[in-house]
């Protein structure tokens, strides 16, 4: 399928989008369930399992086009969704907040997360995928570097906010790989090639880690503006020690930051469990390791990754590996 033809497919009114501009409205009471939230009855829509299987799909996600012209009231799932605007603007209310997604955006909902989408226009597109939890830390774990300090912090800090009715929204509007790896997964969604599943998978996994970089970025950029929570600091952080592992300081890093030292050093240890020195001497160690598997010697990784003292270089990358360097480069 080619890029026109999913516009035109997506653009063109269903038999029920047609009957909801004529203003028949979809009684929702033949399809839901209440469920109490904090002491108050929502909606409960769909049942577990049944939302992860579709046609040419890998097991756990579906890609479902949502409906125009018909509100969707206070609701919550057994599932975690994303909410991708492919044109347009959506109004929701999540968990009594009001918002609106623009093209391009996507929102994670957690199982349980209350939240209600208002009609969309004609011109409005959005895109619903439900993915089952476990799916998700799987492909998660896929989609971020295993050596980024950065995406290991993220990684958590996106469990935690989705393990208690949370969301979590991308700003990813700028983003051009956002849009192409949805319209590559619609393209199989509507058109299937015979390894559609697979390809879908890696291409969910693509989205993934672009959806972490948008959200890595906005974090950072929160922290040089001076105007970032602890969450946007560590992250910042991270990043800088990710770039300038092999010759940063605390001090260095911390005025970067417009903290002090121990400050610094303290937001660490808080929200990550090391210190600045074990996370610089982590990062170099990895770094090293990759350079050997590479071919380097011994004495041009150390030198590489900001070593001057070969028996200080040493002890460390056997007390990490349990070897010698030239025994893992072999």
């Amino acid at each position: 399928m080619e890029i026109d033809e999913l516009e035109r497919r997506l653009s063109e009114l269903s038999a029920s989008e047609i009957a909801y501009k004529d203003g028949m409205a979809f009684d929702w009471s033949i399809m839901t369930e209440h469920v109490e939230i904090d002491g108050c009855p929502v909606r409960k829509i769909g049942q577990p399992g049944f939302a992860y299987a579709q046609p040419g799909m890998p097991r756990g996600l579906t890609i479902r086009k949502n409906s125009r012209f018909n509100a969707v009231p206070e609701h919550v799932h057994d599932y975690v969704e994303l909410s991708y605007v492919y044109r347009g603007r959506c109004p929701q209310t999540v968990a009594g907040e009001r918002l609106e997604l623009g093209r391009n955006e996507v929102l994670l909902l957690d199982a349980l997360c209350p939240h209600a989408v208002a009609a969309l226009g004609e011109d409005d597109i959005m895109l619903s995928m439900t993915v089952s939890r476990s799916f998700l830390r799987r492909s998660l774990e896929s989609s971020l570097s295993r050596e980024s300090a950065v995406s290991r912090f993220l990684f958590n800090a996106l469990n935690s906010e989705t393990d208690h009715r949370g969301h979590v929204r991308f700003h990813c509007g700028e983003s051009r790989r956002i849009r192409r790896y949805m319209q590559e997964m619609l393209c199989e969604l509507y058109d299937p090639s015979p390894n559609g599943p697979e390809i879908v998978l890696r291409l969910f996994q693509l989205f993934l880690a672009e959806l972490m970089d948008c959200y890595e970025r906005k974090l950072v950029r929160g922290a040089a503006d001076g105007a970032a929570g602890p969450t946007a600091l560590v992250t910042g952080m991270l990043g800088y020690i990710d770039r300038e592992f092999a010759a940063c300081s605390l001090e260095g890093m911390a005025a970067e930051f417009g903290l002090s030292p121990n400050y610094a050093t303290a937001l660490l240890k808080r929200h990550v469990g090391k210190t600045f020195r074990q996370l610089v001497q982590e990062r170099r160690l990895v770094r090293a390791a990759e350079l050997l598997r590479g071919g380097a010697t011994a004495g041009a990784a150390a030198h590489a990754v900001g070593y001057e003292n070969m028996s200080f270089f040493y002890r460390k990358f056997h007390d990490k590996y349990g070897c010698t360097p030239a025994a893992y480069r072999r």
